[in-house]
């Protein structure tokens, strides 16, 4: 018997290495075939990124200067004491936008998932909104212009079709549209996790809609709540379509119609860049804290 045992001893580590090998070709394949992905992500996503930042520390349109770049820290210390205010206004729009979501989306989304039989088709038409923020602003200013379709109801309440087009909630409303989809799915992901039998058995033991609510249903939920407002929060900063259409001097401050007219209309891309690195530390930010807040919640 040990004679035996000692003969296959020199094929042991032959034997060992083949599941080795094996290992090592699929980490290879792996590797090949998300070359591609990687290399496009490399070039048409990071090295932008470090492009943008790069410029923003660069004076004007001197990035582009033939005799080279002037760099400066000035364009953050503008952003600090001059543009501070239009950051806040674009916060302010933000949360708005998110607020009107979680109010309407939640009750939105639980009739989605309890009550409609054909809500995979529901959920299809919830992707027209997602198209693009100009279609919806410019529908919502055609409804709203004097003589559109809007003035008879507004002639009615006694308001004047200006004040309502351009207004901070007309903004707000336009902005909830677009990002209302992001709510909705994620809250009804959520919801799609919540045993059906647990708001039975609240109702068996005398709980009152409320109660089930509170109680039941928004722990439970809390995490599709938060990925969902932190997902609309982080698409609402980047928008500019709806408060140059529909907002007045005051919501036209947004940071994202800011960067365009510093950049495209003035060739300050220094400052433009600025602005923009600002806006993508705050979505870098948000992406973040919504990735952590749903992690292993809104999957069905």
């Amino acid at each position: 018997m040990s004679g035996e045992v000692g003969s296959l001893a020199p094929l042991l580590p032959a034997a060992l290495s083949v599941p080795r090998r094996r290992d090592r070709a699929a980490r290879v394949r792996t590797l090949a075939l998300l070359a591609p992905a990687i290399l496009l992500a490399l070039l048409f996503l990071y090295y932008p990124l470090v492009f943008i930042v790069q410029m923003s520390f660069t004076e004007g349109s001197s990035f582009l200067s033939p005799s080279g770049a002037i760099s400066t820290l000035e364009n953050y210390v503008t952003i600090v004491n001059r543009y501070l205010p239009n950051v806040f206004v674009t916060l302010q729009l933000a949360f708005l936008a998110t607020l009107v979501d979680l109010v309407f989306g939640f009750p939105f989304a639980y009739i989605l998932v309890r009550k409609v039989r054909y809500r995979t088709l529901v959920r299809g038409l919830m992707v027209f909104p997602m198209f693009g923020a100009l279609y919806i602003a410019f529908g919502m200013r055609f409804i709203l212009l004097p003589g559109g379709p809007a003035t008879p109801i507004l002639q009615a309440l006694g308001i004047a079709s200006t004040d309502a087009l351009f207004s901070l909630p007309s903004v707000v409303f336009a902005m909830s549209i677009f990002t209302f989809p992001f709510m909705v799915l994620n809250i009804g992901t959520a919801l799609s996790n919540v045993d059906p039998t647990l708001e039975e058995a609240a109702a068996c033991l005398g709980a009152r809609p409320w109660q089930t609510f509170t109680r039941i249903l928004l722990p439970l939920t809390r995490a599709g709540l938060v990925a969902g407002a932190l997902t609309v929060f982080g698409w609402s900063i980047g928008t500019f379509a709806e408060p140059l259409l529909l907002g007045s001097i005051n919501e036209q401050r947004a940071l994202a119609w800011t960067v365009y007219q510093r950049g495209v209309v003035q060739t300050d891309y220094g400052l433009s860049t600025a602005m923009g690195t600002v806006l993508l530390i705050i979505a870098f930010v948000v992406t973040y804290l919504s990735l952590r807040y749903s992690r292993g919640a809104l999957i069905e």
